[in-house]
């Protein structure tokens, strides 16, 4: 068990905290991804009929609209069978999506999968107390 007094530590703190600055920076990855690639995103995926006229009407979007189209791409791509069942993707631009977007998406994924496990250590070294 974890007595009291660890919690009133600076490492203590330092472990409560770090998921609340996973989460900055998850967020911060994501605007970013969201203002740079994702008109990238949408031109790999014109064949695809739930991104058909997405690209006609990003320039006039604002920052959370852009997250949110940045977050229906990456769901897309992270599943992408489907939505080639439901004719919302093409399988041609699944396969042809570039392997640097592919990349970039992976990245934000393992960082949502390392900040999930992060905050299940932290609730349960909490539950251990």
């Amino acid at each position: 068990m974890i007595d009291r007094q660890f919690w009133y530590s600076w490492f203590g703190l330092a472990l409560a905290v770090s998921p609340l600055l996973l989460c900055l920076v998850n967020l911060s990855f994501s605007y970013y991804l969201s203002r740079r690639y994702l008109r990238e995103m949408l031109v790999a995926m014109q064949e695809s009929t739930y991104f058909h006229g997405w690209i006609d009407k990003l320039p006039y979007q604002k920052w959370f609209e852009r997250f949110l189209m940045f977050n229906s791409v990456r769901g897309m791509m992270l599943f992408p069978g489907v939505g080639i069942r439901r004719g919302f993707l093409s399988a041609e631009d699944v396969q042809n999506f570039p392997s640097k977007l592919k990349r970039l998406l992976t990245a934000r994924n393992r960082l949502d999968a390392v900040l999930i496990l992060w905050v299940v250590l932290i609730h349960t070294l909490l539950k251990m107390r």
